[in-house]
């Protein structure tokens, strides 16, 4: 990966549906060379998806927490594959610490979340306690480590 690969990837993250010939004319190369390159990106793994960011307002999902989950290690479960399979977690980490996962859940309303919680999560065999930190407000939140 080159200035010009990081001039592309920092022009995505921007911007995913910039296109092949506005990406040339800023980087101040060919579009077949723009092209190639990425095709090389996505080859490569370095360019993982395409996305967008959503409103989340905009689609009622108004509130986002972060909840710590502790897993009872004696019983045999499948804690983790049951947790990501849920559509309210948007992210799921194993993490050190006294937790054993941190969730990102996004949901609409605190009635939502408690359903989450007590409905699902906390009903999944082998899930000893949960911790849960509602955000109030997010002052940064990016989906890309900046290049």
């Amino acid at each position: 990966m080159d200035a010009y690969d990081s001039k592309i990837l920092r022009l995505l993250i921007q911007n995913s549906r910039i296109t092949g010939a506005d990406i040339a004319r800023k980087i101040s190369l060919s579009l077949p060379a723009v092209t190639e390159r990425l095709r090389k990106l996505d080859r490569s793994g370095i360019i993982d998806r395409y996305t967008i960011k959503v409103n989340r307002e905009q689609l009622s999902l108004r509130l986002m927490a972060y909840i710590n989950v502790w897993i009872d290690h004696t019983k045999n479960t499948t804690v983790k594959d049951q947790l990501v399979a849920m559509e309210e977690v948007m992210e799921c980490h194993h993490v050190a610490g006294d937790s054993d996962l941190l969730l990102k859940v996004l949901v609409q309303d605190t009635a939502a979340l408690e359903q989450l919680l007590v409905g699902k999560i906390k009903a999944i065999k082998g899930i000893s306690r949960t911790s849960t930190t509602i955000i109030l407000s997010s002052y940064k939140e990016e989906i890309n480590a900046k290049i």
